[in-house]
């Protein structure tokens, strides 16, 4: 089975799908600390007499932080995803062609690609969707759904809920993180999306979706495909208290596993949902997601086999890890996840106190964020963690996307001196403790990220020598993952070290786009009506080759620009338990199947 579309989401790798650790660290854990984690830390798969245990039926996945909703309409971080991934339906299922790098969507019924790209086999088809079509004149899709299908109070699943759905998703007063899915729906042209018009429930299994212009199939079914909560459960939650709501920690859906119980900070269990025809319970029987935020820990645990998946290894331990008690392998994906250093290219106080846009005093000129760019060895973070499994990155449009990528952008060199002569054209002198001063102003901030995730330590040192060798004051500071992504989202921070896990369609206005009540995840606070313009020029296209060029310059310019310092593309490196069977990883997540695992038993590790 294959996973819905879902949208790109912070990682904590802002994995979401951040967390922080030991930059260093032995590929080996000493025998001692294994033994103090078995003795005291919990939780082993089997007990010393071999009498089978609850670990037998518990797939455990230690996780950098915790989820903040397990709902769809505002969860922002990679795991939230990954959680309300398999408690919410999808109305269709995606497939990754390589060959391409384009996405194909799949019906119970129909696919957008050819067959042998992948079309849905009607038996094991996760979606509600039995099929769509496209008006003529592309400005409208309608859907026919399932009608076997229903949550898990029983309560069939119908089109009102779509339609109830996209009305959360488009409210400014909720502040979805995906308001932009909604861009192209009627009335949004004119501010507001007539809801009446653009989303109906014609009936029980149809609905259908008006577009203000004409829309390419490819983009319409990427927008129209947003998951739904159910209305009977959420018709009487004013918009104000959305995101306050208790049903937030209590979700009402219908996939493969369903919320058994959630402990804030430790763990949050899944258990598989008996009840569920999207298309069947999951093979597992619980699914366990513990927060545990020191990477040291998370490496300890998954080499005694207290936990069965760990993301995000460090490639100098995967010798230490194969060789360990527990039988583990490494797997990677990519390339979809990347690093960045994020400036606030707005005065952040007076766009939260007055709505008004200035350029923030530090990062607000493009000249010195090309400075910063250029004072950071970005090859050598690279070289010292990442190895072969990273790639410089020169903006946000995947290598993997081939059809789109422009690869005739020669990345910012490593060049301290070039960024010195920067910085002066733009004022920026030396002062006499050594800091450039502009104006009286010290060129000094607080670099910010979450904790837990190691890599971002060793390149936040580097970062901050790079800088201190060219007079700039930067000063690290980890903030627990919840607290970090909310400071992001409400723009509190002026400097921070984060990562994407981008879309694999293409549609970058909710992070770039001008109007930044709409595009809640432009945290820099970038504008460029250009962008915008290429944006939608792209999204006019009907045919994605058409759309290329637009592409093409919209990464020149963000090269240019460089709203943030594009770090490097990761290749992720996640290490299994090898009891798991059956796990297939691609670039659309490490979770990808997950419902279709199975555990063996017999591999469980004895201590």
């Amino acid at each position: 089975m294959m996973s819905h579309s879902r949208k790109p989401v912070l990682t904590g790798h802002i994995s979401p799908r951040i967390t922080r650790s030991n930059a260093s660290g032995s590929g080996v854990i000493p025998f001692v600390f294994l033994w103090l984690l078995l003795t005291i830390g919990g939780c082993s798969p089997q007990q010393r007499d071999g009498a089978p245990t609850a670990m037998d039926s518990t797939l455990v996945i230690a996780m950098l932080g915790d989820a903040e909703y397990l709902n769809p309409v505002i969860g922002a971080s990679v795991t939230s995803s990954n959680v309300f991934g398999l408690i919410y339906p999808g109305l269709l299922e995606s497939r990754f062609d390589t060959s391409t790098g384009l996405l194909n969507f799949i019906a119970m019924e129909k696919s957008l690609l050819p067959a042998e790209h992948g079309a849905a086999d009607g038996k094991r088809f996760s979606g509600l969707a039995r099929s769509w079509s496209m008006a003529d004149d592309h400005r409208s899709i309608t859907y026919t759904l399932r009608d076997d299908v229903a949550w898990d109070d029983g309560v069939p699943i119908t089109a009102a809920d779509i339609a109830f759905t996209y009305r959360l998703y488009g409210d400014p007063v909720i502040a979805s993180p995906r308001q932009q899915y909604l861009a192209e729906l009627e009335g949004a042209d004119s501010g507001a999306v007539d809801f009446d018009r653009a989303v109906e429930a014609l009936d029980a299994t149809t609905v259908v979706f008006r577009f203000y212009k004409p829309v390419s199939e490819r983009l319409a079914l990427f927008h129209t495909s947003l998951s739904p909560i159910p209305a009977h459960v959420w018709k009487d939650v004013s918009p104000g208290e959305f995101r306050r709501s208790s049903l937030n920690q209590q979700p009402l859906g219908a996939g493969p596993y369903r919320l058994h119980q959630w402990s804030k900070q430790q763990e949050l269990v899944l258990e598989s949902n008996p009840l569920c025809r999207l298309p069947e319970p999951g093979n597992i029987n619980r699914i366990m997601f513990r927060i545990v935020p020191d990477y040291t820990v998370r490496l300890a645990q998954l080499q005694t086999g207290t936990v069965d998946v760990v993301e995000n290894i460090k490639p100098e331990d995967f010798q230490g890890l194969e060789a360990g008690p527990a039988d583990v392998e490494i797997k990677s994906t990519g390339l979809r996840v990347y690093d960045y250093v994020g400036w606030s290219n707005i005065d952040q106080d007076a766009w939260n106190s007055r709505k008004e846009i200035m350029p923030h005093p530090l990062f607000g000129s493009p000249a010195v964020r090309r400075a910063l760019t250029m004072a950071i060895d970005r090859q050598s973070i690279i070289d010292g963690y990442l190895g072969e499994y990273g790639t410089m990155c020169t903006g946000d449009i995947s290598p993997s996307l081939k059809w789109a990528f422009n690869d005739t952008i020669t990345p910012w060199p490593h060049d301290p001196r070039e960024a010195s002569k920067l910085l002066a054209s733009e004022g920026w002198v030396p002062g006499p403790d050594g800091i450039l001063r502009k104006e009286g102003k010290r060129f000094s901030f607080t670099l910010y990220t979450n904790a837990g995730n190691a890599r971002r330590n060793y390149a936040g040192v580097i970062i901050q020598q790079n800088l201190r060798d060219i007079g700039i004051e930067c000063r690290l500071e980890v903030q627990e993952s919840n607290v970090f992504f909310e400071n992001l989202r409400q723009r509190r921070l002026d400097a921070w070290m984060a990562g994407w896990s981008v879309g694999l369609e293409i549609d970058p206005l909710d992070g770039w786009g001008s109007d930044l009540d709409k595009s809640r995840f432009n945290f820099t606070g970038y504008r460029n009506p250009r962008i915008d313009e290429l944006c939608e020029l792209a999204k006019d296209e009907l045919d994605p080759m058409d759309a290329r060029p637009y592409w093409m310059e919209y990464q020149d310019i963000l090269h240019q620009d460089q709203p943030t310092t594009f770090l490097y593309w990761i290749r992720e490196t996640q290490g299994f338990s090898k009891r798991i069977r059956g796990e297939e990883l691609s670039i659309l997540g490490t979770f990808y199947n997950i419902d279709d695992w199975s555990l063996d038993p017999s591999r469980a590790v004895t201590p």
